[in-house]
């Protein structure tokens, strides 16, 4: 089960959600919090999986508890709560990186949809975190697991070895060097087979296509992505899926 945390000033609001049928999609609320402040001292004891918050609130509202969370480089998947009136603010959480907003109150089947969604991103990052604990040995060095986890949290966003360092506060250079002793390859090839792994995922979920896959992980060629994946596995992406099938 993934962990849920509900944060809304409204209690009622709160109890609403948390009559939902959590179970079923594969979560469980494992807390809750009535504004951003009441959330980080949440989440310094525990962590969760799920982030489900309000944006306007008193004391800190949704818009401050995103960004306090960025500043201390915490990265858990968010949805944002908003009434129509605050559609605006939604738009400003999505740039903030949140995975997406609902309008409230949340209509169950829309929720029941969602979750699934943010169910089977949090499975691709399972699923990688596994991969790279069985070939890197990283839970050993608490710096190059927050540098993967840097990775896959961004796997379908443009990132490079310059975001990388600035997010890490620390020269392209000493990035670079630092990358290839401790994985043994340099930044952009260790990249490029992670993108390919969240590729197998995705394939082997059968919801997309071999184009969608691609643009999701920043490629614009259908065709250059296809040559990678081949060079990676060794075989076509419709190959992989004809596999995966049989």
């Amino acid at each position: 089960m993934y962990k849920v945390l509900l944060i809304d000033d409204d209690s009622a609001e709160r109890y609403i959600l948390k009559r939902f049928d959590w179970n079923s999609s594969g979560f469980c609320i494992a807390g809750e919090a009535a504004d951003g402040k009441e959330a980080l001292q949440f989440l310094a004891r525990q962590e969760v999986d799920l982030i489900i918050t309000d944006i306007r609130m008193p004391g800190m509202d949704g818009l401050s508890f995103l960004q306090e969370l960025r500043r201390k480089r915490i990265n858990n998947c968010i949805i944002l709560l908003s009434t129509y009136s605050n559609f605006e603010y939604a738009q400003q959480g999505i740039r903030l990186g949140v995975f997406d907003y609902m309008t409230k109150p949340p209509d169950d089947k829309d929720l029941r949809s969602l979750l699934q969604r943010v169910r089977s991103h949090l499975n691709s990052k399972t699923y990688l975190q596994k991969k790279l604990a069985e070939k890197y040995e990283l839970n050993n060095d608490s710096i190059a697991v927050k540098i993967c986890r840097f990775i896959l949290d961004h796997i379908e966003d443009d990132i490079t070895l310059d975001s990388f360092a600035q997010e890490f506060a620390i020269s392209r250079d000493y990035a670079g060097k630092y990358f290839k002793q401790k994985l043994g390859e340099n930044f952009n090839e260790y990249l490029t087979k992670m993108k390919m792994e969240h590729a197998k995922y995705l394939l082997r979920s059968g919801k997309y296509k071999n184009y969608e896959i691609s643009n999701r992980l920043g490629y614009a060629s259908p065709d250059y992505f296809r040559r990678l994946f081949k060079i990676y596995t060794k075989m076509t992406p419709g190959e992989y899926k004809k596999i995966i099938n049989n």
